[in-house]
């Protein structure tokens, strides 16, 4: 009788096993792509934990199915974190490349002004520099790249674009008041003369490209495709425009005559 019941118990246990199965968790590739140029140890917290390291490049992590809170530190220190579900294999954490660091150069404003202003400078770094009357000022360590600039002087607010050089070059001028007040009186009473579509620019872009003119004072102009016609006073004018993404530069001196520059994507 009580090998009856061994046997009878083993059958009993045998058909609870095949009954209900424990089923194994369900596992996906998890898609790591490391765009830095270091190694990165990533930590998840899950439904499992784990902690791993990828290199420059992509790995395939098999994780089991859930949703994980990631961490990991990269770029020299900076600690991100975030939450992601896996549920297939097509999941990916990106790692995106570390910023360029920036350069530092020196960057001269002279002033030609009698009165204390303020240059704000907007670009790769933000900068309120303080400006002397009637001297040149110099900053040893501005960050290189261009630069929106605006200041107020002459009753009037100025601005444009300006470029701090990796060679230690870079330099705005703060035109005196008279030499404002002098051309536009010459533009008032004789633009004919004095900037009367003086100058010229001849787009071959599709589209409209804003262009920023920095010389004995500064303009902002649009130029559609074909001939455009601006009055500007006359001087030398350093002038910057972007399109297709790419930045581009150059110098143009408008004389009695006037000038022509020609802006096209097929230049350097």
């Amino acid at each position: 009788m009580k090998k009856t019941w061994i046997v009878l118990l083993s059958v009993f246990a045998l058909a609870l096993g095949v009954v209900s199965p424990v089923m194994a968790a369900a596992t996906y590739d998890l898609n790591v792509h490391n765009d830095t140029e270091g190694t990165v140890k990533i930590t998840l917290t899950g439904p499992k934990n784990y902690s791993f390291d990828v290199e420059p490049g992509k790995l395939l992590k098999t994780v089991e199915e859930g949703t994980y809170k990631y961490t990991y530190t990269a770029c020299g220190g900076e600690k991100v974190s975030g939450e992601l579900t896996v549920n297939s294999s097509l999941q990916w954490l990106v790692i995106p490349p570390c910023s360029a660091p920036l350069e530092y150069a020196k960057f001269t404003v002279s002033s030609r002004i009698p009165s204390q202003i303020t240059v704000k400078l907007t670009g790769p770094a933000s900068y309120d520099l303080a400006i002397s009357p009637l001297e040149n000022n110099r900053f040893l360590s501005l960050a290189v790249g261009t630069y929106a600039f605006s200041y107020e002087a002459c009753g009037g607010t100025y601005g444009g674009e300006v470029r701090i050089l990796k060679n230690g070059t870079g330099n705005l001028i703060i035109y005196p008041c008279e030499v404002v007040d002098v051309k536009l009186a010459q533009l008032n009473s004789d633009p004919d003369q004095f900037g009367s579509s003086n100058l010229r620019i001849g787009s071959h872009y599709s589209f409209p490209i804003r262009i920023t003119l920095i010389g004995p004072t500064s303009y902002s102009v649009v130029a559609s495709l074909g001939m455009n016609r601006f009055n500007v006073f006359p001087g030398t004018y350093d002038y910057y425009y972007s399109a297709y993404g790419v930045a581009r530069s150059g110098t143009v001196t408008v004389g009695e005559s006037g000038a022509w520059v020609t802006i096209s994507p097929l230049r350097p």
